[in-house]
């Protein structure tokens, strides 16, 4: 039941984030877009971003793979999307991995335009988390699992032809992971700082036949 409170309150925390990102787009000019105007509803979007880095030193070298969530979604109306996405995390040290995260879930993500090639967006993503470390007790790799929910702002920048570059500024969120040995390991991000900051981009695909115009 206490882990049942602590989802339940994430979400409202992460709703107020997502709803207070919004108001503020008001205030910056941002409009929602009308269901009867132009805009990207019954449209599919494929997004995401892939980063590797490698850190090396006289004493030995570290790396890291990830993928920022990959994700599927739908707009249902010209301002708000839904969908499913994953994410992967990959750390080695001296060519062995020492630690590796999966993450799949879903997202819901609500938008205002500011101005006519920039929109602001927000995200909610819940995610089942599974994946091994390496456990300093027993020198081996073992399993863990356990959940993330998210809340992030963006800004785009429509290129056309249904491309968009994404920049996350900041982010709340909260990871619970568990082991056999260990017990539940729990991690709060919370602000603006270099670890929330991210780019990525973004492809919409209309699949609805075109009406021919004959005029």
């Amino acid at each position: 039941m206490k882990y049942l409170n602590k989802i339940v309150f994430s979400i409202a925390i992460a709703g107020m984030f997502l709803l207070s990102g919004n108001l503020n787009a008001q205030f910056l000019g941002g409009m929602r877009v009308k269901n009867d105007e132009s805009g990207p509803k019954g449209q599919f979007m494929v997004y995401g971003s892939l980063d590797y880095s490698k850190l090396t030193t006289p004493s030995g070298s570290s790396s890291t793979v990830s993928s920022a969530p990959i994700g599927l979604g739908y707009f249902f109306n010209n301002n708000d999307a839904a969908g499913i996405n994953y994410a992967y995390m990959q750390n080695s040290v001296d060519h062995g991995v020492v630690y590796k995260q999966n993450e799949a879930g879903i997202w819901y993500s609500p938008s205002v335009m500011l101005g006519k090639y920039f929109v602001l967006i927000g995200q909610i993503d819940a995610h089942y988390v599974w994946g091994q470390q390496l456990s300093s007790a027993m020198s081996s790799m073992e399993n863990f699992n356990g959940y993330r929910l998210r809340a992030y702002p963006l800004i785009g920048i429509l290129l056309g032809g249904g491309w968009a570059l994404k920049f996350k500024f900041a982010e709340l969120s909260m990871l619970q992971t568990k082991t056999k040995q260990e017990g539940w390991t729990k991690n709060f991000v919370a602000g603006i700082s270099g670890s929330t900051f991210g780019v990525g981009i973004s492809k919409n695909f209309d699949f609805r036949k075109k009406i021919k115009n004959d005029n």
